[in-house]
């Protein structure tokens, strides 16, 4: 197994272009996670599972923000 000075000594001999792509990926795919959690949570609170006090509206608002920004800011690289 290797150790964490291993793994960033592979990491910093990557080209930057690779780096930069592999970075947008993690963030693309890390709001598209954020965005499915919050819309779980809102059906959660829509079907009586959680108290609802508004918050689903706002829970579905905020992943529809999230995948509309990730969209707008995170294609990907290459692609006009």
């Amino acid at each position: 197994m290797r150790d964490k000075a291993e793994s960033l000594g592979e990491w910093q001999r990557m080209p930057e272009t690779l780096q930069t792509a592999l970075a947008q990926q993690a963030m693309r795919r890390a709001a598209l996670i954020i965005a499915e959690q919050a819309e779980l949570f809102a059906v959660q609170f829509l079907s009586g599972t959680l108290q609802d006090r508004g918050a689903s509206d706002a829970l579905m608002l905020f992943a529809a923000l999230l995948r509309e920004t990730t969209i707008e800011t995170l294609t990907p690289m290459g692609s006009a």
